[in-house]
């Protein structure tokens, strides 16, 4: 077993969080980290997530920027307002967790504030998914990973 082999096997049975009001969209990433080894947890609302933060162990999380308001969050809108108010709030509880931002959100000044609360952003629809998959097992393990790294164990 090489050394990459290794690593991701250690890695196996991280718990993620997936937090998007679209079905559509979680079921693939799920699925293939599922198929990685991953307990993968769901909220589709702010609400939701912080809920299933505070009850659950959790080493990665994935936001949506636009998502309906929930009752824990102060906006009122369907709008980015509401993952950002998110991202604030995971990183005031939650200050080791890793978040990545998947949004369709293309305002530049938004994603530099989400970026500056050190949360990683990824365009939803332009990222790849094999290269999400490889940033978070790169995030998990603090080794940079490629799809197309021989060594890499897919599963």
């Amino acid at each position: 077993m090489t050394f990459v082999e290794r690593e991701v096997d250690r890695v196996k049975q991280r718990t993620i969080l997936l937090i998007d009001d679209e079905p559509e969209f979680i079921r693939p990433l799920k699925d293939a980290l599922e198929h990685e080894g991953h307990k993968v947890l769901t909220a589709s609302t702010g609400e939701e997530a912080l809920d299933t933060l505070e009850s659950n162990k959790v080493d990665f999380v994935t936001v949506d920027i636009m998502m309906p308001p929930g009752d824990s969050l102060e906006t009122e809108v369907y709008s980015h307002e509401t993952g950002i108010l998110l991202c604030e709030e995971i990183r005031d509880r939650f200050p080791s967790l890793d978040v990545f931002c998947i949004s369709v959100v293309t305002d530049k000044e938004t994603i530099r504030y989400i970026q500056d609360l050190g949360v990683r952003f990824l365009r939803k629809g332009e990222t790849p998914l094999r290269k999400i998959l490889d940033m978070i097992a790169s995030r998990l393990t603090g080794i940079a990973y490629s799809s197309d790294d021989p060594r890499r164990k897919h599963r």
